[in-house]
C-alpha cells in the first residue's frame, strides 16, 4: 500500500479507511482482519465495519470460519466498476448543473476571462468547432497556426477562412490561406503594446457574426478573452474579410 495508491482509489470515491483496506489486502491476498488492521494501520475498532461495506460493494470475499478470512476482488473488475460509477456520477452532475438555468434566460456576458490552460485549449477548439460559415484568424506569430494547422485545414473545407497577418515571410511554411494587411489595417497590426504592459497576443480569433476569442500572456501568465457576438464586432468581422477580399 501507497499514499498514491491510497490517493487515487479516494479520487474514485473510496473512503481514506476503504482504500487502506481494500489496497492492503490487495498486497496480502489472502488475510484476517487482525492482519489487516495491523498492516493498513486502520483503527482495529473499524476494521470489521469496514470489510464489512467492502464485501457488501463487491470489493472483498469473505471466507467463513475461526477467523474469518478475506480476499481482494480482481482489481480490474473493481476499477472497472469504480469507473463506470464515477462516468455516470459525471453524467448525472452534467445534466443537474444544465437543469439549474433560469425560467428567464440570461443573455451572455459580453466578455469574459479564462486564465487556465486547459480551459483556454478547451475554448478554441470549441470556437473551431462551433464555426459555421466564416472564421478570421488575427495572428503576431506563426507558432499558435503550427500548432493547430492540422485542424484549421479540416476547417477550411467546411467554412470560409482568413488568415490576417503582418508580415507573410514570417509564416513560411504554414499551407493555410495567408493574407497580409495593407493600409490602416497593416497599422494596426504593426501597433505594439507599451513596454511596461508587457503583453504579447498569440491569435485573435472571430468567427460567423462576431463571436470571439483572443489568446496572449502577460509576462509568464497565459490568458483568454472570450466576446459574444455584437453589432460592431460583427462590422469589424466583414470588414476585416471585405478588407482581405479587396
Amino acid at each position: 500500500m501507497t499514499d498514491e495508491i491510497v490517493l487515487q482509489l479516494r479520487t474514485l470515491g473510496l473512503t481514506e479507511y476503504e482504500a487502506r483496506v481494500y489496497s492492503t489486502l490487495v498486497g496480502l491476498r489472502r488475510a484476517t482482519a487482525r492482519e489487516i488492521h495491523e498492516a493498513s494501520k486502520v483503527p482495529r475498532g473499524r476494521i470489521y465495519e469496514i470489510l464489512h461495506d467492502l464485501a457488501q460493494r463487491g470489493f472483498v470475499g469473505v471466507e467463513d470460519g475461526s477467523p474469518s478470512r478475506y480476499h481482494a476482488v480482481d482489481p480490474d473488475e473493481v476499477i472497472d466498476h469504480l469507473r463506470d460509477k464515477y462516468l455516470a456520477s459525471l453524467e448525472k452532475t452534467r445534466a443537474d448543473l444544465k437543469n439549474l438555468s433560469s425560467a428567464v434566460p440570461i443573455p451572455p456576458p459580453p466578455f469574459y476571462m479564462l486564465r487556465s490552460d486547459w480551459a483556454i485549449e478547451n475554448q478554441v477548439l470549441s470556437f473551431f468547432r462551433k464555426a459555421k460559415e466564416r472564421m478570421v484568424l488575427i495572428c503576431e506569430g506563426p507558432s499558435f497556426l503550427r500548432k493547430n494547422q492540422k485542424v484549421l485545414k479540416a476547417l477550411q473545407k467546411r467554412i470560409d477562412l482568413y488568415v490576417l497577418v503582418r508580415d507573410r515571410e514570417a509564416f513560411s511554411g504554414i499551407d493555410l490561406p495567408l493574407f497580409e494587411g495593407t493600409g490602416i489595417v497593416a497599422e494596426l497590426l504593426a501597433r505594439q503594446s507599451p513596454a511596461a504592459v508587457q503583453t504579447q497576443q498569440e491569435c485573435f480569433i472571430l468567427i460567423d457574426n462576431g463571436e470571439f476569442i483572443t489568446v496572449g500572456s502577460s509576462g509568464t501568465e497565459r490568458f483568454a478573452v472570450i466576446g459574444s457576438e455584437t453589432t460592431f464586432m460583427r462590422y469589424f468581422l466583414l470588414s476585416l474579410i471585405e478588407h482581405m477580399e479587396g
